[in-house]
């Protein structure tokens, strides 16, 4: 069970948090801000209700119950991880909950310091991990317990660092991967009512770390970049100033051999054909059996896919007059496409 992580001082009052369930709960980290609410000149946070000749997590314990196992014990928890991110940030505990307050989450707070969102969970992983690790070894819990915890350790902190989980937003369905190329893979699913944008998590094994990639308001996303040959795998989550929902189901798509990949489409020419239709032709690529189509109405815009064509030429129409429209082409076949083609551009007649 032993693994090597940096070892930290963890207070009995964070393990015995750890065994309550507060890691394996989904609790706002948001909510901390309410621990000060109440809070009496010398008091620390969590300390507030306290009563005397009690330690600190002993208020209202029922008997028979460990410090932390009362109703308080979520809360605590979350002093403790406000308090980790505090140390990883290099400030104290009062900034990083005066921005909790303010409406910010552990991410974008991280990230106004510099640190990224894969770098936080990462060592707050490893902290949390070594304590799950010394209470095995002060024989609190089993290994087995351990390693259900650990197993939840990822997805539950990422949770707490990205927001609250907004019980209202459905998880997003009808989640589709599908291999572009050798370097990139497409996905797209439903639209979520009331969501404002949504989450990619990324893979790369199926029981591995889903690391955040990107953030977009549509319903589909292009991962590029990617190495070939290689089995990605995505989960997705909406959100909206709420919060998220929680992850859709795992997709998964295999990139591509490069040397396997078809050919660019060449010699692709737009023309003008009136005020609402620009004609596009292109050279025909060896073991293609179609082609996409794709346009943005800038030249460093967002291409999107607008038809897919078994020839190697197609008629774009119903545009607007007096428009400059930017076109690219992709070869396709069951193993999957090429990569674009240059992109070229036509302004349709006034």
């Amino acid at each position: 069970m032993s693994k090597p992580r940096r070892k930290m001082l963890v207070s009995v009052l964070a393990v015995g948090c750890l065994l309550a369930g507060g890691i394996l709960s989904n609790v706002p980290v948001a909510n901390a801000a309410s621990m000060q609410a109440n809070q009496k000149p010398g008091q620390r946070i969590g300390q507030q209700d306290q009563k005397p000749g009690r330690r600190l997590g002993q208020q209202n314990q029922k008997p028979g119950q460990r410090v932390g196992q009362q109703v308080q014990h979520q809360s605590l928890f979350q002093f403790h991880i406000i308090s980790q991110v505090a140390s990883i940030l290099g400030v104290d505990e009062q900034t990083i909950i005066g921005k909790l307050q303010a409406g910010n989450t552990l991410v974008e707070i991280a990230e106004s310091y510099g640190v990224n969102e894969s770098t936080l969970l990462s060592d707050l992983e490893a902290r949390l991990g070594d304590a799950i690790d010394d209470a095995v070894t002060a024989g609190t819990i089993t290994e087995a317990q351990a390693i259900e915890m650990e197993s939840q350790l990822t997805e539950r902190l990422a949770q707490l660092v990205e927001g609250t989980s907004n019980s209202s937003l459905s998880v997003p369905t009808n989640f589709y991967a599908t291999v572009e190329s050798s370097s990139e893979i497409y996905l797209d699913w439903d639209s979520v009512s009331d969501a404002t944008a949504y989450y990619i998590y990324r893979a790369t094994s199926s029981f591995g770390t889903y690391t955040k990639v990107d953030t977009v308001t549509t319903t589909s996303y292009t991962d590029d970049d990617l190495s070939d040959n290689t089995t990605y795998y995505y989960k997705v989550k909406a959100v909206n100033s709420s919060g998220t929902s929680d992850y859709s189901s795992a997709v998964h798509a295999t990139t591509s051999d490069e040397s396997d990949e078809l050919s660019v489409p060449d010699d692709l020419t737009a023309t003008v054909k009136s005020s609402s239709e620009i004609y596009l032709d292109w050279d025909s690529v060896s073991d293609a059996t179609a082609y996409y189509i794709y346009r943005a109405t800038s030249s460093f815009g967002t291409y999107a896919k607008v038809d897919t064509v078994t020839t190697t030429s197609y008629t774009d129409d119903d545009l607007s007059d007096d428009t400059t429209y930017y076109y690219k082409v992709k070869a396709v076949n069951s193993s999957g496409t090429s990569n674009y083609s240059p992109a070229v551009h036509a302004t349709t007649e006034d």
